[in-house]
């Protein structure tokens, strides 16, 4: 009689289960969703366009602290639900087992990460498009009152500095910023050239005004610079406390998993 040997293994497959982590970052996206509108109405509650009732400096520090407890809400569920739906592969020991759950949470982290990051520049490729089109730029309010009637003359409706003008005069101002000296004399003067017979005002006045609008520019882009800053280092920031979320969500999900724990809403009386 033949004889068949049953060989005892673990399964060839990969630990990572992709439904689960495709299943954990739909989850941990639509708790994010709700959470940052939550947060966009209660912010925008703190705002009025009245005097003496908004509260700009709370409305900011409201939105930090929430945008910090919607990205641990939103990748802790993320990590819970896809290590909870993920099989155990093989009987391993229990260390290795928690390892496995954190590591499909920080995979789903990821997959969350990635996709938002596609998101986000597909977003701002749009708008910088949008900008482009419309000569709209942090600048170009400054630079449109360059060329404005002197004191005594009446104003035109429509714009006196053209597209190309606006545009030229922006790139003057970026390839300064940053040079030792600020604003080269030769750049000022090619500046004050365009603005004198818009404004009908002499070079010389033409020339103070170019390097008020340079100082304020300058002043503008530190400060965007400063913002952008700090925006990308919260950002950072936030995203490592998020997969220190996932990762956790991961291991309780896991445990979730082993244990049978019910994970139904208990009710008293039903």
């Amino acid at each position: 009689a033949d004889v068949i040997e049953i060989e005892a293994g673990t399964p060839s497959e990969s630990f990572l289960s992709w439904r689960g982590i495709l299943a954990g970052a739909a989850a941990g996206s639509a708790v994010s969703l709700v959470l940052i509108s939550l947060g966009v109405a209660s912010g925008l509650s703190l705002l009025s366009p009245w005097p003496g009732q908004s509260y700009s400096g709370l409305a900011a520090s409201v939105a930090a602290l929430w945008g910090l407890i919607a990205t641990i809400g939103s990748f802790l569920v993320a990590g819970f639900v896809a290590a909870r739906v993920r099989p155990r592969v093989a009987e391993v020991p229990i260390n290795e087992v928690e390892f496995r759950d954190g590591l499909q949470g920080m995979v789903t982290w990821a997959v969350c990460v990635l996709i938002g990051g596609m998101i986000l520049h597909a977003g701002s490729s749009a708008v910088a498009k949008f900008a482009d089109r419309n000569s709209s730029s942090p600048l170009s309010g400054m630079i449109s009152t360059l060329a404005a009637p002197a004191e005594g003359k009446t104003a035109t409706a429509a714009p006196i500095l053209t597209t190309d003008e606006t545009r030229t005069i922006e790139g003057v101002f970026m390839r300064s910023f940053g040079r030792d000296g600020g604003l080269a004399p030769k750049d000022r003067t090619f500046v004050a050239n365009i603005i004198a017979p818009k404004a009908g005002i002499p070079v010389s006045d033409a020339e103070t005004r170019v390097d008020t609008a340079y100082a304020d520019a300058m002043a503008a882009l530190d400060k965007a610079k400063k913002a952008t800053e700090l925006s990308g280092l919260l950002t950072g920031i936030g995203l490592l406390i998020g997969l220190g979320a996932a990762w956790y969500g991961g291991i309780r999900g896991g445990k979730s998993r082993d244990e049978s724990t019910s994970s139904r809403f208990r009710f008293s009386g039903w």
